[in-house]
This record gives structure tokens, sequence and C-alpha cells, in this order.
């Protein structure tokens, strides 16, 4: 092995670890009042598809109080480094806010932020911001 081939394999080896130990494992919340949202209260909602990775399950809008919420019911996804979880038009994440510095597995909510307009984007995306990688979406009808 010539020296120039030593340090490809060791750059790639360094890559690998790296990209494997960013990788945290996604937390399990469940939130008994979110999975009890009756369907009238649904304001829009959608079904997740799968992007780069498996992702699935329920996400919807609803009024809690005055307080719009993203709510999600079984949802799953895979770990990965820096998720975050965008209100888009789309799912290239051109026109996006974000809704969630962090994603957890199963049900609960979160807040959207005062200039989440989900009439507008219409897309919930769970987003690797650190490569640019669209993990799964739902479209809210």
């Amino acid at each position: 092995m010539t020296y120039r081939n030593f340090l490809r394999f060791a750059f790639l080896f360094l890559m690998i670890g790296f990209i494997a130990s960013s990788c945290s494992k996604i937390e399990e919340t469940t939130d008994e009042e979110v999975g009890m949202v009756s369907e009238d209260k649904k304001l829009v909602k959608g079904n997740f598809t799968s992007g780069a990775h498996a992702t699935s399950g329920e996400a919807f809008v609803y009024d809690d109080n005055g307080t719009k919420k993203l709510g999600f019911v079984n949802f799953k996804t895979d770990s990965g480094p820096d998720l975050r979880i965008y209100l888009a038009e789309d799912t290239k994440a051109t026109n996006f806010v974000q809704v969630s510095g962090s994603v957890s597995n199963g049900t609960y909510s979160v807040d959207l932020p005062a200039n989440a307009d989900f009439a507008k984007k219409k897309h919930v995306l769970i987003w690797c911001k650190a490569f640019s990688v669209l993990f799964g979406s739902a479209e809210l009808k």
C-alpha cells in the first residue's frame, strides 16, 4: 500500500467514524393528550412518507386554547445528526420556518411559531441540517 493510498484509507475511516459518532439516538416521547385530539379539532393533517430514511406517522395542526400546535402521532424516523422539524412550501426546504431544533419518536406536539403560515407552508419536513438531507415529509391538507 502506498503512502497516498494509506492517507485516503485513513481519511475515509475518520469520516465514517465522525458520521457514525454524530448520529444520536432519538428519544421516544408519549403525550397522551396529543393522541386524544379528535379529528374535528385537526385543522390540517397528513401522513409522513419516507425521504432518504424510513419515516412514518401522522402530523397535524390543531388549536390548543389559542396556541397553534403541530402534533405527531405514532411518529417514527431514523436517528441522524442535527435533525430539525421544518414547515415548508415544498420538500426541498427552500422556503421554510424552523418549528423545532430536535426530533423525537412517538406521540407529542410542539408549538408553532407565530410566523408559521401553514396555509402556505404545507409540508412538515424532518430535515438533517448538517447534510441537507430530507429524512421524511408530510403534506398537510
